[in-house]
């Protein structure tokens, strides 16, 4: 019994370390990152949350309102072929010269006035960002060398930075009750500064210490193309995969929730309140995938995930003809973005080389992005045709997604579980119940109907069990 309670209670020290709860065993300078991170993460947020609203306010309809958040998410989207060719030394330049700029530039839109100066902007910001974002996950990993506190301190980084999402569109929903967006936009440049000086006592003993770009061997990663196009790691293609799908009905809502919800009856606030809502599931599911963590199937985490977004695109679809679905939409457009970014993050850090390892978090986050170009085509049809065209025709691009990932996930074998280690280790006892209802031979119908708990698996019990470096494609298969 003595034995067994010592267990349980080691287990859930170790789970609480890994949602970065444990304040005290996450390094000073990890801390450092996460305030940095925090801020910017807010500032990107505030960014997707407001574009609809802000566009609008400069008399810019559907269509252009699209274009705008294109131009901004596709410019966030290719900061990664920028980031991942940065050596570690630069990284924090990096992140502090583009938040330098980027609050030098958000008092700008007090003063433009046309679509192109907007556009202009939005495309200068998407690129600042997507470098500052990703330089900051990268660092994120770099605050020590050993392991095991190298897992402590990205859990507490995605936790902390996580809760941004929730604050940034309630905080903007309560303002737009006092300001203009125009001068909020100027008043959150000072937030800009903030977080460069925090990056300011990064040196020393709080310095960055770990370097993850380069292999012991001096070997380089390959060019950004090569590394999208060829590499072989299907665990790490499928998170692409089912990443790309359910961003769909989540860029569609943060890019005309407000413009659609006028047409319902709702104000602006309350549609920054209905995303700061879709938030809270969406930091609720990391909280869940990280106490869970390591995951024994991250694939049949996808599909589930994929799940909620089909089921978040219909009902968007259905929504002109049944209003109140409209609320039910910001539930489950959150749930799978929350489940598949600390998957995708996991599967990028662990399973490739030391080198690749910055490649593949900088694509992983930014590839994500690229899906905004389509919100031309969203914006185009609903002011051509109705929102109703729009929305079913994005509704079958999601399930065509669902439909890809299955596919390719079972044409290679990936949702079966990983072989027991030869030497079984409290790891390997705690996953094997939770990995039984996605055994081997199990139809796909099985994998996509098991739930969500079962697809997580079981927290694990040591927290050194999967601490170690990271070993080439540990989970992915050929591609």
């Amino acid at each position: 019994m003595t034995t067994s309670t010592s267990s349980s209670a080691k287990s859930r020290r170790f789970n609480v370390r890994k949602v970065g709860l444990a304040v005290g065993l996450i390094s000073a300078t990890e801390w450092l990152v996460i305030a940095a991170a925090f801020l910017s993460r807010y500032l990107l947020q505030f960014y997707q949350t407001s574009i609809g609203y802000a566009t609008g306010r400069f008399g810019m309809d559907a269509t252009a309102t699209g274009i705008a958040f294109a131009l901004f998410g596709v410019a966030f989207g290719l900061a990664a072929f920028l980031v991942h060719r940065l050596p570690p030394a630069r990284l924090r330049g990096a992140v502090a010269v583009c938040l330098v700029a980027l609050g030098a530039t958000m008092p700008l839109y007090l003063v433009v006035h046309g679509t192109v100066e907007v556009d202009v902007l939005m495309t200068f910001d998407g690129l600042l960002t997507g470098i500052y974002m990703d330089a900051l996950m990268t660092m994120a990993g770099m605050a020590s060398v050993e392991p095991a506190q190298r897992q402590v301190d990205q859990a507490g980084f995605s936790f902390w930075v996580s809760t941004a999402l929730i604050i940034a569109p309630f905080t903007t929903g309560v303002l737009i009750g006092v300001l203009g967006i125009k001068d909020i936009f100027a008043l959150f440049a000072i937030m800009a500064g903030v977080a460069a000086l925090l990056l300011v006592p990064m040196r020393g003993n709080l310095g960055l210490k770990y370097v993850g770009h380069r292999a012991d061997d001096g070997a380089r990663g390959p060019s950004g193309l090569a590394f999208l196009f060829l590499n072989k790691n299907a665990t790490f293609n499928a998170s692409l995969i089912a990443a790309l799908g359910n961003k769909v009905p989540y860029f569609i809502v943060l890019s005309f929730g407000v413009l659609y919800g006028k047409t319902l009856g709702l104000s602006a606030r309350e549609i920054f309140y209905l995303v700061a809502l879709m938030f809270v599931f969406n930091v609720g599911a990391r909280f869940v995938v990280m106490v869970r963590s390591p995951i024994t199937n991250t694939v049949a985490v996808m599909v589930v995930a994929m799940g909620f977004a089909a089921a978040a695109a219909l009902a968007l679809a259905l929504t002109p003809a049944v209003h109140g679905l409209f609320y039910l939409v910001f539930p489950l457009a959150g749930i799978p973005e929350g489940m598949l970014w600390p998957i995708g993050l996991q599967v990028a850090n662990t399973t490739f080389k030391a080198h690749e390892v910055a490649s593949s978090t900088a694509f992983f986050s930014s590839g994500m992005m690229i899906m905004a170009a389509f919100m031309p085509i969203v914006g185009l049809v609903a002011t051509s045709v109705s929102y109703t065209a729009a929305f079913s025709i994005f509704a079958a691009v999601v399930f065509a997604a669902l439909v890809a990932l299955v596919g390719y996930v079972a044409a290679r074998g990936l949702l079966r579980p990983p072989e027991p280690a030869t030497a079984a280790g409290p790891a390997t006892a705690q996953a094997a119940p939770a990995a039984a209802p996605l055994a081997a031979g199990a139809s796909l119908a099985q994998a996509a109907a098991a739930s969500p708990a079962e697809a997580l698996g079981s927290p694990a019990t040591h927290l050194e069990a999967t601490s170690g470096e990271r070993p080439e494609m540990r989970e992915g298969g050929a591609a």
